[in-house]
Parts: structure tokens; C-alpha cells; sequence
């Protein structure tokens, strides 16, 4: 379905239990490998898998062409207010639970999630704009075929 991910992930060892987030997307690798890991007493689910390769998704377009601002595309498909930029910027005034649901990044990978699943009920600030899981599915697609 996304031609842009290798065959293969590297997935890295699990992370100690006592570590806060569930699961991570930690970069790509200089081959252009996602890397992942998650916290050894945490069973992985769909929504949590994909909301990280969603994650992986942004970087390796960002790799494919840096020149485009790939988050202000999901910004103006969804109709949020204002600029990624600003709210990346008002998620920084905050902290714990409250910037993970504001920040812009987190908004991506939710959408990438619930559009992969197929339906869910989104973490991240919505802005009162629910996610039809299959047009937002043709968005992501969509960003391959400029």
C-alpha cells in the first residue's frame, strides 16, 4: 500500500518497563530503515503499531523530498485552524498528556492509525473535525502520486 517503506523495519530491543509511551518510532537508519521499539510488558495492538509506522511514514517521505512541508498537507486536508507551526508552538507551553494530545506530530500518526484500522476514536486535539478513516486513507496514499 506504501511503496515508500523497505521490506523490512529494524526493531530494536524492548524498552525497560518502567519507561513512559507504550511503543517508539526512534528514526531512520542511515539505509533508510524505520526503527522501532517498544516497552517489554506492553502488548502491541493495531492502533499502536500503525500510529508508529505513521510516525515512520512522515520521516521517510521528509527523507524522499525535504522540500515539501508534508505536515501543512495533513493540516489543510484536515481543516485545522491556524498553522501546524502554531500549534506546535502551543503544544510546547504544555506538558505531560496535555502536549502529547496537542502536538502536530501526534495529530499524524492518530490519523495514519485510525485510517489504516479502519476506525477509532482519535487521542490527539481534533479540533471538532472527526477522521473519516477512508479519506483520510486516500490522503496518505495520495502523497506518493503528487
Amino acid at each position: 500500500m506504501f511503496p515508500i517503506f523497505p521490506p523490512t523495519p529494524q526493531i530494536d530491543f524492548d524498552l525497560a518497563p518502567d519507561r513512559d509511551g507504550d511503543a517508539f518510532f526512534r528514526g531512520v537508519s542511515p539505509s533508510g530503515q524505520p526503527i522501532f521499539t517498544v516497552r517489554q510488558d506492553f502488548v502491541m495492538t493495531q492502533r499502536t503499531a500503525f500510529h508508529e509506522i505513521g510516525h515512520a511514514y512522515e520521516a521517510l517521505l521528509q527523507r524522499q523530498d525535504a522540500s515539501v512541508d508534508w505536515r501543512a498537507q495533513y493540516w489543510a486536508f484536515r481543516g485545522f485552524p491556524g498553522t501546524w507551526q502554531q500549534a506546535a508552538a502551543e503544544a510546547a507551553t504544555k506538558t505531560g498528556m496535555a502536549q502529547w494530545i496537542a502536538q502536530p506530530q501526534e495529530s499524524w500518526a492518530e490519523a495514519f492509525s485510525i485510517a489504516m484500522v479502519g476506525g477509532g476514536q482519535e487521542k490527539t486535539l481534533d479540533y471538532g473535525r472527526t477522521i473519516n478513516p477512508i479519506a483520510t486513507r486516500q490522503f496518505f496514499q495520495s502523497l506518493l502520486n503528487p
